[in-house]
């Protein structure tokens, strides 16, 4: 409900999680900038509503999560013009265990807000990962470190492209850049990330 809504905590640039992850991007210079809506807190409210996307089957959360993303997007004037959006898969165990990736149901909201291919399949995630969330940032680089690969019915269709990864809570930035260092090793001019909530 929108009293709900009203009561995440907006994720602002100025926060230090938001200035610690843009110079961890920067440094890694595979993911060329990111924008994210909220800070995800233990407990709070966003985090009720991730949950209620992620294990209770509420997608039409996560369709509004992706407008909420969808409006950051285009009205930042620094993001150049996306050719593709694409979330960050699940591993097939984990996607026929929970039905359905929390992630795509985000880039559907995106797509219908700034208007542009939505691909749900772009990437595949070729290594069943252990869950990031009890891992510092080292485990978390090794964690999925080649755990994904280019969906080979779109080896051809990445070249020269802009492409927006999207992902419901970015943490430490690891998965983001794993998936984006197979789009740039494929060709993709420039790779951007968003997220719903920004752990702090």
């Amino acid at each position: 409900c929108n009293n709900r809504w009203s009561r995440f905590s907006p994720a602002e640039q100025s926060s230090p999680a938001y200035i610690e992850l843009t110079n961890r991007f920067q440094y890694g210079k595979v993911v060329s900038g990111f924008t994210t809506c909220y800070i995800f807190e233990k407990e709070g409210k966003f985090q009720e509503a991730i949950h209620l996307l992620k294990y209770r089957n509420i997608k039409s959360v996560g369709v509004r999560l992706g407008n909420e993303i969808g409006k950051k997007i285009v009205n930042d004037t620094t993001i150049q013009a996306i050719d593709i959006i694409a979330p960050i898969p699940l591993h097939k165990l984990k996607k026929r265990e929970r039905g359905y990736n929390q992630s795509e149901y985000l880039c559907k909201g995106v797509s219908e807000v700034a208007k542009v291919e939505f691909v749900p399949n772009l990437i595949v995630r070729k290594k069943y990962t252990e869950s990031q969330t009890k891992l510092n940032l080292e485990e978390r680089k090794l964690n999925v470190a080649e755990a994904f690969s280019l969906n080979p019915k779109y080896r051809d269709a990445v070249t020269g492209k802009t492409i927006f990864l999207i992902d419901d809570v970015i943490t430490t930035g690891s998965t983001i850049e794993a998936a984006a260092r197979v789009l740039k090793q494929n060709g993709a001019s420039l790779v951007y990330a968003a997220s719903a909530g920004l752990a702090k």
